[in-house]
């Protein structure tokens, strides 16, 4: 259960040190169709996850994407179609969403409405946000800038509620309901097995959030009928691991906003939490000071060594004194054999050593 922002321990989406950053300047695990669960082992039907919403939340997603269909009187959440995937009454899910909120003040969680007011009628949509009771969480309106985390913590507005169709936003009262137009920038996708990551719309407006579906489809058969964008559960690990961070690295470096949803299927398979955290800034399992500098490099004698991770054997160095090292890189391309063993060796000598570096011994050796 979250704790209130303002008492000791203050933690905003599970880190302290998001609570000073606004809404928008956080990067957030979203699940493509979250409500659309199938069994991972024996699956009867088509789905995009393996876990149910409230899973999701406890796992740490904060952006959940419904898709709306309404096949009677009553919204419903359906993938590609309700005869493929009917994941029930929208007001059901929100039910769901709003006890998790109720037990976890100190969190903020996204939804975001996809479907048009052709699938679902914009009265039943507010209706069954009104009858849950989770409207009382929402943001009201597009700020004209977006609030830090634990601002929207403490006034008690943890939940933003996004529509791809502005009809289904007009209509939600005090407009808590945010249109995606003007607001945010979807980018390409979803993708097929085996193409490029792209990352356009090459050009934005008045976007300040931007949502990366990054989850393969397929054309597929179930129950003797074809559908397009079927889930595709195969080579997870990759796509849900390095191409992940790829990806959204890529997408950061050709757009102008941050990156703030990465949408995914089958979240629980390979590992976006740890690139999440690292585009975040926060800590990540296996980080360590050992990450910044090279496994070769000497440690000063007098401190304890650091744990040696499984990282890489190059890394980068964010200590001052480890640029003496980058000529070591260039070596073997622009010194004798011989002179590079004499750098090397007076790199790697101790401090306490008589073989100890000097700037002009480097120099010497160099001729700079």
């Amino acid at each position: 259960m979250g704790v209130g922002v303002g008492a000791a321990t203050t933690q905003c989406n599970q880190h302290e040190e998001l609570c000073a950053r606004a809404y928008n300047e956080v990067t957030y695990i979203s699940t493509h169709a979250s409500f659309a669960v199938t069994n991972q082992t024996q699956p009867t039907r088509p789905g995009t996850q393996f876990r149910g919403i409230r899973e999701q939340l406890d796992d740490g997603v904060r952006g959940l994407h419904l898709n709306l269909k309404q096949p009677t009187a009553v919204v419903s959440l359906c993938y590609p179609t309700c005869d493929v995937n009917n994941g029930g009454p929208l007001v059901d899910t929100l039910r769901v969403v709003k006890e998790w909120l109720d037990a976890n003040r100190n969190d903020v969680v996204t939804l975001f409405l996809e479907g048009t007011s052709a699938d679902a009628t914009p009265d039943a949509v507010a209706r069954a946000f009104a009858d849950s009771g989770i409207d009382k969480y929402a943001l009201r309106g597009k700020p004209a800038a977006w609030p830090t985390l634990g601002a929207m913590i403490g006034n008690g507005t943890t939940l933003v509620v996004f529509a791809e169709d502005a009809a289904i936003a007009a209509e939600s009262p005090q407009g808590y309901i945010i249109p995606y137009r003007g607001t945010v920038l979807r980018l390409d996708g979803p993708f097929a097995y085996g193409a490029p990551w792209t990352c356009g719309p090459w050009t934005r407006t008045s976007e300040s959030i931007m949502l990366i579906p990054h989850y393969i489809v397929q054309t597929a058969s179930y129950n003797g009928v074809a559908y397009a964008n079927m889930p595709y559960p195969f080579h997870l690990g990759t796509t849900n691991g390095y191409q992940f961070e790829f990806h959204a690295v890529n997408c950061r470096a050709s757009q102008s906003i941050w990156i703030n949803f990465m949408e995914v299927d089958f979240y629980d398979q390979g590992d976006v939490k740890t690139p999440t955290l690292k585009l975040n800034s926060l800590p990540y399992p296996g980080d360590s000071p050992d990450n910044f500098y090279p496994e070769f490099y000497d440690a000063d004698p007098d401190l304890p060594a650091p744990a040696r991770s499984a990282a890489p054997a190059i890394r980068l160095c964010a200590r001052p004194d480890c640029l003496l090292l980058l000529p070591l890189l260039l070596l073997p391309l622009l010194l004798p054999a011989a002179a590079a063993l004499d750098v090397a060796r007076l790199l790697a000598a101790p401090d306490n050593s008589a073989d100890k570096v000097t700037e002009e011994q480097i120099e010497a050796l160099l001729n700079i």
